[in-house]
C-alpha cells in the first residue's frame, strides 16, 4: 500500500480516537494534497472519511442517538483493522477495509436528515472544488472525484473558495509540479 495512505490512515485513527475534529480537517487537507499528486481511489476515500468524521465530531447531536454511538464504535474498530492491514502490501484487502469504513460513515450520516446531500457527497464536492481552486482543470477535478463539473462550479462560486486560497501558484510552480508527476 502507498506509504502516505498508510500513515494518513493511522493519523485519522489517532485523531478520531481523541475526538479532534480540527486535526481531522488538517488530515483532510493532506489527503487532498496527496490526491492531487497521485490520484488513487484509497486516497480519495481517506479524504472523504477524514472530512466526514471531522463533521460528525463537530456535531454533538450525532452522539445523542444510541445507534450512532454503535456506528462510531464500529468505525473505530474498522479503522484499527485497516491500520493493521495497511502495514502489508495487500491493496485489495486495504480497499475492502476502506470500503467498510465508507459504508459505516454512510450509515451514520444517513441517520441525520438535516443534510440535503449525504456527508459523503458533500465531502466529494468539497474535495473537487478544492482541487479546482488549487489549479486543477475543472474536467480533471471532476474525473478524480466523480462529481459533475456543473456542481463543482456552483459550489466553488457560491463559497468564494478561490478567494480563501492564499498559496496561489505561479506558472513556474505548476510546471515544477507537472515535472514531479512525470518524473515518477
Amino acid at each position: 500500500m502507498n506509504g502516505n495512505a498508510s500513515l494518513l490512515l493511522e493519523e485519522i485513527y489517532r485523531e478520531f480516537s481523541k475526538g479532534d475534529a480540527r486535526a481531522l480537517r488538517k488530515i483532510n487537507d493532506k489527503c487532498i494534497e496527496c490526491l492531487g499528486m497521485t490520484p488513487e481511489k484509497n486516497m480519495l476515500s481517506l479524504a472523504v472519511i477524514s472530512y466526514v468524521l471531522s463533521k460528525i465530531l463537530s456535531k454533538p447531536r450525532y452522539f445523542e442517538r444510541r445507534a450512532n454511538k454503535e456506528y462510531l464504535g464500529r468505525m473505530k474498530e474498522q479503522m484499527q483493522k485497516c491500520a493493521a492491514v495497511s502495514k502489508g502490501d495487500d491493496e485489495e484487502k486495504m480497499g475492502y477495509c476502506i470500503e467498510g469504513m465508507l459504508k459505516t460513515v454512510d450509515k451514520i450520516s444517513g441517520s441525520d436528515r438535516r443534510f440535503f446531500l449525504g456527508l459523503q457527497q458533500k465531502a466529494l464536492l468539497k474535495i473537487a472544488a478544492t482541487l479546482y481552486a488549487q489549479g486543477f482543470s475543472l474536467g480533471r477535478a471532476s474525473e478524480i472525484t466523480g462529481v459533475e463539473e456543473r456542481e463543482i462550479l456552483k459550489y466553488a462560486g457560491g463559497t468564494m473558495m478561490f478567494d480563501r486560497f492564499k498559496g496561489k501558484k505561479t506558472l513556474l510552480d505548476r510546471l515544477n509540479d507537472a515535472r514531479k508527476i512525470f518524473a515518477k
